[in-house]
């Protein structure tokens, strides 16, 4: 019982949180001033064997700032749910740059992380120190970690890097912001250190910027408590002078292995058109490792895309895979989504944020409100490897947003297949 109203105090607390810092920001005057945002999508199901409203999503936003210290507030609410709420300060003294995040997770009533960051630079040399506590994964209780960072400029205008964790270590999809999270996930080893102990984890060195006549190149190095060396990775970009082609080349070092991963590129005269391939070899991951290993067996074509042709007053966009289908993001719609945002093969360290789809081919059709203020978004999925027909219509999805004025937007979109509609989602955004 007391758990119960403990969490129901937080859920009524936070909003009256938020509440306060509106009318506060209201009653005073100066050079203080009140900025936001209010986002709603609502998703209607015509599935008769289903509830209407099959989903809400509805995002409010609210900047403020003195002058000397900007605080933020991101909330976020589901159909069932109050899913996030997030509070940021953001200020200034002297040299030393300070920020800081809190973020609570209402729905379980708990603190999900909090993060906090200063930067400072003396003599060139820039000196990063984050602080973070969040919730561990798999257990309510917290953990802790720290990063100490240092950059600075090499002569020539490349700059390096110098990244040292403890008791943590990044998480490159919340870094990238497609997962909601601090950006960092606590380390533990079971029997060796806990939680909170902030113990070395690892040091992660990127030199950047590095330039040789025919290419450029940048180097990342890493170092862990648990393995010592780990990889030394260059990654190269070579374009040719005198043919349509180009190469991205990852160089991989290991204590066991010396790897390299070629993708070429044709960049043909049309600027619009573009070939996507790559290289095979006999390796799984098509590297080149040595040995039986080291043979290219052959370019493959993976697939081409056309990116904003003028029609007019329109823009036509299209992305064909030749192997296999389309993917996108996880957390992404496809209402949401024209021909250039999606991927033939997405990168294996990112592979678990991306979604197979059911087609191979995407034309989208896109009207920005430049003459008025109307934004259309119109695609048709195709399925190429049907048995029904060598080109079948698979999706078809339509968007657009009307701005009444600089603070009010209305939209709508659509999904419908070839025996069904879909999807409707309605939209509402407010700013001021």
């Amino acid at each position: 019982m007391l758990a119960l109203k403990n969490r129901a105090w937080l859920a009524n607390a936070v909003p009256l949180l938020v509440l306060i810092l509106l009318v506060f920001s209201l009653s005073v005057s100066g050079s203080e001033t009140l900025s936001g945002s209010l986002e709603n999508d609502l998703y209607l199901s015509p599935d008769p064997g289903s509830s209407l409203i099959s989903s809400f999503e509805s995002e409010l936003t609210v900047n403020y700032s003195t002058g000397r210290i900007d605080f933020s507030s991101l909330s976020k609410f589901r159909k069932d749910s109050y899913k996030l709420q997030n509070f940021g300060a953001d200020f200034s003294i002297g040299l030393l740059d300070l920020d800081s995040t809190i973020s609570f997770d209402p729905s379980n009533a708990r603190l999900d992380y909090l993060l906090a960051n200063g930067y400072i630079s003396v003599g060139g040399v820039n000196v990063d120190n984050t602080f973070v506590l969040e919730v561990l994964s798999k257990a309510s209780a917290h953990g802790a970690g720290y990063k100490l960072g240092l950059s600075g400029q090499l002569p020539g205008g490349s700059r390096i890097y110098l990244d040292n964790y403890f008791g943590m270590e990044k998480n490159q999809a919340e870094t990238l912001g497609l997962e909601e999270g601090s950006g960092y996930t606590i380390v533990t080893v079971d029997g060796t250190y806990g939680p909170s102990e902030l113990q070395y984890t690892e040091t992660v060195i990127e030199v950047t910027g590095l330039n040789f006549d025919c290419c450029q190149f940048h180097n990342t190095t890493k170092f862990s408590e648990a393995e010592g060396f780990e990889y030394s990775l260059f990654e190269f970009d070579i374009e040719s002078s005198n043919l349509p082609l180009s190469l991205e080349a990852d160089l991989r070092f290991t204590p066991q292995t010396k790897s390299i991963k070629l993708k070429p590129r044709i960049d043909l005269d049309w600027a619009c058109f573009d070939v996507y391939t790559s290289l095979r070899t006999s390796n799984d991951e098509n590297l080149l490792v040595g040995g039986q290993n080291s043979t290219i067996e052959g370019l493959i074509f993976e697939g081409f895309g056309i990116t904003d042709v003028s029609l007019g007053h329109v823009s036509f966009s299209s992305l064909t895979a030749l192997h296999g289908n389309l993917f996108r993001l996880t957390t992404e719609s496809n209402l949401d989504l024209r021909a250039d945002d999606y991927v033939l093969n997405p990168d294996p360290v990112y592979a678990g944020l991306y979604t197979e789809t059911d087609y191979d081919e995407v034309m989208s059709i896109e009207k920005k409100g430049k003459d008025i203020p109307l934004t259309l978004g119109i695609d048709t999925y195709f399925d190429m490897g049907t048995d029904e027909a060598p080109l079948s219509i698979g999706l078809f999805t339509g968007s657009g947003e009307y701005e009444f004025s600089d603070q009010f937007t209305v939209g709508a979109g659509v999904a419908i297949k070839l025996d069904q509609l879909e999807t409707i989602r309605l939209s509402f955004d407010y700013s001021f």
